[in-house]
C-alpha cells in the first residue's frame, strides 16, 4: 500500500525521534499506534501531521491522536478498538474529534452552525486545537499536489477562523506556515512576485545578518552574556499585509529580517537590550515591552529596532530578546509544556478559557461575519493596555470604552457598584487610554447602579 523506499526512509526517521523524545512506554504506544496506522490508513497525511507535532514538542498521546484519527474518520476502526489497543486517553482525545471540513456559507444558518460546530469540537482542549490546526496546515501545503480541486474557500475559511486563532494560542511557526500556504493559494501571482523579490534583495540581507550576527557575538561575550543568536526572516504573507498596511514598498517595511537574542534569564534579557541601545542607534517608537507586558496569547520578548552597521544604515533591523521558556513558548505555544503538564493543567490555562469563551461569543453575534471580525479585533488589533484588580493586563483596541473592557474581561458589575479609572470615577462610556487603571468598588451609592445592556452594534 503506502509501502514504498521513501515511506521506509520516513518510519525511520520518526521512530528515531519518538525513541529520541520520550520515555519507554510512551516510545512504545507511539510505534503500536504508528504501525496500526500503517496498517489500516489510505493516505500519508495521518504520518505528516504526527511528524508535524512531533517537532512542535507536543506530548505522546496528541501524537497517536494524529496517527489514529483519520482511520476513525474513514471508518477503518471503531472508537471501542482505539480504546482497547491505545487506551482511555487518546480514546478521549479522539472523541468528538470530526475531520476538518469545510464551512457550509450558501446560507447564513449554515455557517453559524458550523462554525458553532467547529468550535464547540474543540471544547476548550489544546491538543484537539493543535490537531485541527495540523491537519488544515497539511491539507492546504499539499493543495499543489491534487491539481483540479478548488482550494480557495479553504485558504479564505483558514484565514478567517484557523490563523486568528493559531495566532492567540501562540502557535507562531505553525501560524506562519499557514499563512503562507493561503497567500500561495488565494494570490499565486503575488506570491511568486513578492517572492521573487525577496530573493533578489536576500543576499544584502544574508551578508547584513551575518556581519551583525558575527558582531552582537563579540557584544555579549565582551560582557559575560551566554546566548545563542538566530537570524529570522518575514514571512511573504506578513510582508505583504504590513505593506498593505502602511502603504509603503518591500524596502519600506523595517522588520523584514531580524535577530532573536535568547538567553537564560530575564534580567540578561534587560542587560542585552540596553547594549543593544548602547552600541546601535535605536529607531524612535519601535520598542516594546513584551516581556513586562505579556500578549493575550502568552508571548514574551523585548522587540526593539535599531541601525546596526554603519556601511548598511539603511537597513533597519528588528530585534527580539528572549529566554529560552519564552522562545519555545513563542513558537510552539503550549505545547512547549505538554509533555510535563495534565490534561486539567492545560485547560485551566487563560488560553483554555478564551476557547471555550469563542462559543459564547459566537452565539451572541449577529451574523457569522460579525464573528469572524470580533475575532480578528481581539487577536490583531488590541494596541491598549489597560490594568484591572491586582495588575491584571487587558489588551482593547483604539477607543475601547469602559463598557468594552468589562465586557471583554467578562466581569459581571455588581448591584450598587461604580467603576473608577485611575482612582475617579468613570462613566461606562469613557475612553480608555493606554496604560489605564481600572477598578470596581462595590456597594457605594453613585448613578452607576448598573451595567447598562451590551451594545450590540459590531
Amino acid at each position: 500500500m503506502l509501502r514504498n523506499t521513501l515511506g521506509l526512509a520516513r518510519d525511520g526517521l520518526f521512530i528515531a525521534g519518538i525513541n529520541r523524545g520520550f520515555k519507554a512506554a510512551e516510545a512504545a504506544l507511539l510505534t503500536k499506534a504508528h504501525a496500526f496506522s500503517r496498517e489500516r490508513a489510505s493516505s500519508l497525511k495521518p504520518f505528516r501531521v504526527a511528524e508535524l507535532i512531533l517537532d512542535q514538542g507536543a506530548d505522546a498521546v496528541t501524537i497517536a491522536a494524529a496517527l489514529l484519527a483519520p482511520i476513525l474518520w474513514h471508518g477503518h476502526a471503531e472508537l471501542e478498538e482505539i480504546r482497547k489497543l491505545f487506551g482511555p486517553a487518546v480514546a478521549d482525545t479522539l472523541r468528538d474529534f470530526k475531520s476538518p471540513f469545510v464551512l457550509r456559507t450558501d446560507t447564513e444558518p449554515h455557517q453559524r452552525q458550523d462554525i458553532h460546530t467547529l468550535l464547540g469540537s474543540l471544547g476548550g482542549n489544546f491538543h484537539k486545537a493543535l490537531l485541527l490546526i495540523a491537519f488544515r496546515l497539511i491539507e492546504l501545503e499539499s493543495a499543489f499536489e491534487t491539481p483540479g480541486t478548488d482550494f480557495h474557500p479553504v485558504a479564505q475559511e483558514t484565514l478567517d477562523l484557523y490563523v486568528p486563532i493559531a495566532n492567540r494560542l501562540g502557535l507562531g511557526e505553525l501560524c506562519r506556515r499557514l499563512e503562507d500556504a493561503c497567500f500561495h493559494i488565494l494570490n499565486p501571482d503575488d506570491y511568486e512576485t513578492l517572492e521573487q523579490q525577496v530573493a533578489h534583495i536576500r543576499a544584502e540581507d544574508d551578508n547584513c545578518l551575518r556581519i551583525l550576527m558575527e558582531g552582537v557575538k563579540r557584544l555579549l561575550n565582551k560582557n559575560d552574556i551566554q546566548g545563542s543568536i538566530q537570524g529570522r526572516t518575514k514571512s511573504l504573507y506578513s510582508i505583504r499585509r504590513k505593506m498593505i498596511r502602511i502603504g509603503k514598498a518591500l524596502d519600506g517595511i523595517m522588520d523584514r529580517i531580524g535577530m532573536r537574542i535568547i538567553v537564560a534569564s530575564v534580567p540578561e534579557c534587560y542587560a542585552v537590550l540596553g547594549l543593544l541601545h548602547t552600541h546601535f542607534k535605536p529607531i524612535p517608537s519601535t520598542f516594546d515591552d513584551y516581556i513586562g507586558l505579556p500578549k493575550d496569547n502568552g508571548y514574551q520578548s523585548l522587540h526593539t529596532c535599531v541601525y546596526p552597521v554603519r556601511e548598511v544604515s539603511h537597513k533597519p533591523i528588528e530585534f527580539q530578546v528572549r529566554t529560552e521558556l519564552m522562545h519555545m513558548e513563542a513558537e510552539h505555544g503550549r505545547a512547549a509544556h505538554w509533555r510535563y503538564k495534565n490534561e486539567t493543567a492545560a485547560n485551566g490555562h487563560p488560553q483554555g478559557q478564551w476557547m471555550n469563551g469563542l462559543v459564547h461569543q459566537h452565539g451572541q453575534a449577529q451574523s457569522a461575519k460579525a464573528f469572524i471580525q470580533l475575532l480578528h479585533r481581539q487577536v490583531y488589533e488590541d494596541h491598549l493596555v489597560v490594568f484591572g484588580k491586582g495588575g491584571r493586563i487587558m489588551r482593547l483596541p483604539d477607543n475601547a470604552t469602559v463598557r468594552d473592557y468589562l465586557k471583554k474581561a467578562n466581569i459581571r458589575f455588581p448591584q450598587g457598584g461604580i467603576v473608577k479609572v485611575n482612582g475617579e470615577i468613570a462613566e461606562m462610556d469613557r475612553n480608555l487610554r493606554d496604560g489605564d487603571s481600572l477598578e470596581i468598588v462595590e456597594h457605594e451609592p453613585h448613578i452607576l447602579t448598573s451595567l447598562p445592556p451590551p451594545d450590540r452594534k459590531t
